[in-house]
């Protein structure tokens, strides 16, 4: 291991993520705690992008994740109420996401929440602080994917 103090810290960043995650999910999901949900928003703010043209392959992709999880994820949204698998009108093997009314209703409290949270989590840093914590950490994502 290299003799850099950063990457000697006491918490490993692998943690130290985990638990800002962990935490930042806590908060989110209290704000969100009249909603029968407690995961899976992005995949909702993902759906409604799509505008009813999103398939599940599609969703895995931007989610980076498998498609296991994101049939886990539709099937869990699908038995609240919240998406529908409707047959694609150019390929009727494929399958597209579309939300109901119920998420309809729902999305403009979860993007203000998320909006809220992400506040709260940035506060104490300037907006040049946040744009290079965001530019940082994407850096580290892509090291690690490599």
């Amino acid at each position: 291991m290299e003799n850099n103090p950063v990457i000697q810290q006491i918490q490993p960043l692998g943690r130290l993520l985990a638990l800002t995650g962990k935490s930042f999910l806590q908060v989110l999901n209290e704000k969100l705690s009249y909603l029968d949900i407690e995961r899976n928003y992005l995949a909702l703010m993902l759906i409604e992008l799509g505008e009813g043209n999103l398939t599940q392959k599609e969703l895995a992709r931007l989610l980076e994740t498998d498609k296991v999880s994101v049939v886990r994820v539709v099937d869990y949204l699908g038995s609240k109420g919240y998406v529908e698998r409707v047959a694609s009108s150019v390929d009727r093997r494929k399958y597209c996401l579309t939300l109901t009314d119920k998420a309809k209703g729902v999305l403009p409290g979860i993007k203000k929440s998320m909006q809220e949270t992400t506040a709260t989590a940035f506060k104490g840093l300037t907006e040049s602080q946040q744009r290079e914590f965001i530019t940082s950490l994407e850096q580290i994502k892509r090291n690690l994917s490599k």
